[in-house]
């Protein structure tokens, strides 16, 4: 038996230094004159989630604009030197001050082929999922992708769990209360991460320009 549908609420992580592009805030990357953060933000809203939530640590000077400008809720937490841990607990506590119970989808922000045709096959099996599951992932060739879904009890356990651990810990933890997604859908784990990767995003938007806003553009 399904578990009864809730309200969901979603969180990007666009706290991350880029630092194998150069220092500079992947989020901010266009695409044809649209960032990497307002295409992601699109997507979550063309899949139903109106509920949207940035996690920006540096580079807010030109991340808070864009999530601003986009209608989005901002996280911050002033860290100059921040991991991914950081920010999913900096989600987590936000969304336990906030939620009133929602369940809560977690995506990274350097997902550049990531669209709302992507999530709603997994917003469909998350509302179909037997009630013992409290997570949700997409599973590409074996490896795990993103989004997650986290039901708000499962949100708030791993928010109880010590500072330095984060949500893969405690999905080892319970793999009794996690649900797998097998899909062939490659935009779940491909990232933005190195120069190569930019590289084949660029060939692959060719002759639509794929660059750095400024002031990143010259450096």
């Amino acid at each position: 038996m399904s578990p009864p549908a809730v309200p969901m609420a979603a969180t990007i992580l666009a706290a991350g230094l880029g630092r194998r592009l150069g220092h500079r805030p992947k989020s901010a990357l266009q695409m044809g004159g649209t960032s990497l953060l307002e295409r992601l933000i699109g997507a979550l809203r063309g899949a139903g989630l109106e509920h949207v939530s940035v996690v920006i640590g540096p580079y807010a000077e030109t991340l808070l604009p864009i999530a601003h400008r986009c209608g989005a809720h901002t996280l911050q937490h002033g860290q100059p030197d921040t991991s991914l841990i950081d920010s999913q607990r900096r989600a987590l506590q936000a969304h336990r001050d906030q939620s009133d119970g929602h369940d809560l989808l977690i995506v990274l922000a350097d997902l550049p082929w990531l669209n709302h045709k992507h999530l709603h096959p997994l917003l469909e099996a998350w509302q179909q999922r037997a009630a013992p599951i409290h997570a949700q992932m997409p599973i590409v060739d074996g490896v795990r992708g993103h989004p997650l879904i986290l039901t708000c009890q499962a949100a708030q356990q791993v928010l109880a769990t010590p500072a330095h651990l984060g949500i893969r810990d405690w999905l080892a933890r319970h793999p009794d209360f996690v649900q797998p997604i097998p899909t062939g859908q490659p935009a779940h784990v491909t990232d933005l991460d190195t120069p190569s990767d930019l590289a084949a995003l660029q060939a692959h938007w060719h002759p639509v320009p794929v660059s750095w806003p400024a002031p990143w553009a010259d450096q």
